[in-house]
Parts: structure tokens; C-alpha cells; sequence
């Protein structure tokens, strides 16, 4: 199941929960009323986090867009979908003790603006309309995410000398089969990607996802008959 194919699904049991007047919150009234929008264990998305990432999403669409409701909802929830995730993965690293160090971040900064020449890198942000602060604070969740998922998912997987033969059959002839090193990466690379779809379900079992209905209906359009419902 890809990727896409898990967000639409989610997103459409979202858009049934408003419909319907749900109750979708599985939080307490006290944490209900505590102005996020998503918290999953420790990690929190707040209204102010959901904005930004929706002005960027936004952003790559025509300015008229939000003429069309049913396609903005569906934006809407896709990245609700997307965010929840990033927030199991978050809550996940954050109790196994994965950290980033300062160290870690200022290299990795270093390296991204390595590929831009000059001064292209500040202009790519400027371009896009992303700021320096929620670059670097969206570099510094992807590299949790990325040591999350390496030592919880990759450095996991077993080879089997079956894999190794398949593998070695499929990409013949290829760089990534005669560098030992690489090969061996790559076959785990592709191992893990297999198995992400099992993996984090188990993982959203143990983390669930509590998504503020309050906090995420003035995002949406055309939904204030529900309005009653959702204040309940």
C-alpha cells in the first residue's frame, strides 16, 4: 500500500468524523481545550504549526483555489494526515531517546547549503516563501525522523542469502551492485521500504493519534452546519 494510498484513506475517515459529528477526539475535555491540533504521546502540532505547513502547501496552488471546497478540504486532510504521521514517528524517537545535536544540526546545515551556490540558497527560500526558522526546524525533524527510522527499521531488517541472489539477479550490471558496501545499503534500503507499511501501523498502535476536532474545524470550508456537533 503506498504511501499516498494510506493519506487518502485517513483522510476520508477524517472527512467522515465532521460529517457525521463525531466526536473524534479521544482526549480529555481538560486536553481538549488545550489549543492543539494533533498530539500523539509527548509531540504536539499546534494551530500555528498546521498554519504554517498549510500556507507553504498552499502556496504551490493558484491563488483561487480555495473556490473549490471539496478540493481544499481534501488538501486540508491529506496534510493532517501527513502531520499525524510525522508525529507518531516524533513521539516514537523522542522515547527511544533519539536526539539531534546541535553538532549533527550545524553539519547538516552546512551540507543542504553546499548544493546551492552563492547566495542560491537563501533565494530558493525567498522563492518559495519559507522562512530560515521553519527550514531549519523542519531539517532538524527530518533528521530525528531518518535516525528514528534507521536504527528502529533498517538496521533491523534481515538478509537472507535468497534476498542478496534476487537482489544481485534484478540490478545486474548496475554501480550498485559492484560496490559491496552499496549493494548491501541499497538491499536494505529497498527491504525497508517493503516493510514501512507493516511497521508503522504497529508503531500508530501503540502511538494513537488524538486529532482536536475544535482546533481543525476553522481550517475547513463549508462545514459550519456541523459546527454544533463539533462543540459539543
Amino acid at each position: 500500500m503506498t504511501g499516498l494510498y494510506r493519506i487518502r484513506i485517513f483522510a476520508l475517515f477524517l472527512f467522515g468524523l465532521f460529517v457525521l459529528g463525531v466526536d473524534g477526539c479521544t482526549g480529555s475535555p481538560e486536553t481538549t481545550m488545550s489549543g492543539y491540533l494533533i498530539k500523539v504521546g509527548s509531540h504536539m502540532v499546534f494551530s500555528e504549526d498546521f498554519t504554517e505547513e498549510l500556507d507553504l502547501k498552499l502556496a504551490a496552488y493558484p491563488y483561487d483555489f480555495k473556490k473549490n471546497r471539496v478540493e481544499y478540504n481534501q488538501i486540508v486532510f491529506d496534510l493532517v494526515s501527513i502531520l499525524s504521521e510525522e508525529s507518531v514517528l516524533l513521539a516514537a524517537a523522542f522515547d527511544t531517546g533519539i536526539r539531534v545535536t546541535t553538532s549533527e544540526l550545524s553539519c547538516a546545515i552546512v551540507s543542504c547549503r553546499e548544493d546551492y551556490p552563492e547566495d542560491s540558497f537563501d533565494q530558493m527560500l525567498l522563492e518559495n516563501a519559507i522562512s530560515y526558522s521553519y527550514w531549519k526546524k523542519t531539517l532538524k525533524k527530518d533528521l530525528i525522523i531518518d535516525k528514528f527510522i534507521q536504527q528502529e527499521l533498517k538496521d533491523k531488517i534481515e538478509i537472507s542469502p535468497e534476498d542478496v541472489v534476487l537482489f544481485y539477479n534484478e540490478h545486474i550490471g548496475q554501480k550498485v551492485v559492484a560496490d559491496e558496501n552499496k549493494f548491501v545499503s541499497h538491499l536494505r534500503v529497498e527491504k525497508s521500504q517493503e516493510s514501512y507499511a507493516e511497521w508503522i501501523m504497529a508503531l500508530k498502535k501503540l502511538y494513537p493519534v488524538d486529532i482536536n476536532k475544535k482546533a481543525l474545524t476553522p481550517f475547513l470550508m463549508g462545514l459550519e452546519k456541523n459546527k454544533g456537533h463539533v462543540n459539543d
